[in-house]
This record gives C-alpha cells, structure tokens and sequence, in this order.
C-alpha cells in the first residue's frame, strides 16, 4: 500500500512537470524540461555529521556512565546471592535476604530499561535536528544550483539485512544517470555551520 502511494506520487509529479513544460515554462515552481533533478544521499550525510559532532561522543559517555552503573549493581546481586546461598533456606534471615535481593534484581531491571530508552530517546532527538539541518542546507544548495527538484539516493548496500529491508522500503530513487548529486556541498555546508 505504501509503495503503491509513493510510486503514484512520482507519477503525479512527473505527469505535472510534464504538462508544466508543455505549458509555456516553469510555474510555481513546477521544472521545465530539461531542467536537472539533483540527488542527495542522506544517509551518508547523517553518517558523516555524526563522526563529526559532540553529540556521538556524549551518548558514547552516557552508554559507559551507565553500563558501569548496572555492573556496579550486578555485582551487589551476585554478592547477595552468594549470601543468601550460605543462610539456611527456612530461615527468617534467608526470607529478608531473598526479598532484598528481589528487590535489588526489579532495581536492575528498571534501571537497564531506563538507561536503554534515554540513550534511544536522545538518539532520535539529535537525528530529527540533524535532518531538519539537512533538509534546509539541501534546500539552500538546491535553489543556488537552480534544481527544481532533490530527491533522496542512498546507498543500497547497506550492511545488515534490516537497512536493506528498509532501504527497499523507502527508496525512491532507483537510478539517476547523469543527475547531479549534492551530497558533498550539503555535507560540506554543514560542517562549515558547525559549532
């Protein structure tokens, strides 16, 4: 369904650049032909944006901060289990030792799950102000080139069978000879804007 929506896209606007051309030249923006569609690689941009940041070195930080804070947990676990494995098992001490250690695992598990989500959600932030930086350096590279149009090619060989999956999903581009590729001005354009 959603291939069907996105290939009738394009042909929607390649049927009203068509008719734009035959009309009489560009309006609204529609391009006349001949006009040169570019292609921009947004995966390799956001790769390269990434190396190139602070923020792959905070999350990097925060990951260590908190794989040493559940190791430091985990070996409070084993050494009240090691415990509790030496008190006799009818015991009211062994019963106090086995729900504090309960308790101590649920901590564990909650703590694990929070530091997962944290690191994903500030994850996700930087990739959707990343890609509202690119959008507009794309818009801008685009408008000085004169391209009516910018259409994302990435890369198709992608390790892992899950980017390609998703890759086959979502691209649009399958071959574009002789189109302009703005990746390297976009990239360069935003290293030159970084802090």
């Amino acid at each position: 369904m959603k291939t069907t929506v996105v290939a009738l896209s394009c042909l929607t606007v390649a049927v009203v650049s068509l008719a734009g051309g035959r009309a009489g030249g560009s309006k609204a923006g529609i391009p006349t032909p001949g006009a040169q569609i570019g292609v921009v690689r947004i995966v390799e941009i956001l790769q390269v944006l990434a190396k190139a940041r602070k923020h792959t070195d905070e999350i990097t930080t925060d990951r260590i901060k908190g794989r040493a804070e559940l190791q430091a947990l985990a070996k409070e676990i084993e050494t009240e289990e090691a415990e509790l494995a030496g008190l006799k098992a009818s015991s009211s001490d062994h019963l106090k030792q086995s729900e504090a250690l309960a308790e101590k695992k649920a901590h564990y598990s909650a703590h694990k799950d929070f530091l997962d989500r944290q690191i994903l959600l500030k994850q996700q932030l930087w990739m959707q102000k990343a890609y509202g930086e690119i959008v507009r350096a794309i818009r801008e590279v685009a408008v000085e080139k004169g391209l009516p149009l910018v259409l994302v090619k990435d890369d198709p060989n992608l390790p892992g069978l899950e980017a390609v999956s998703a890759l086959i999903a979502t691209q649009k581009v399958l071959y574009c000879g002789g189109c302009p590729d703005i990746t390297r001005e976009v990239q360069a354009r935003l290293l030159a804007a970084r802090p």
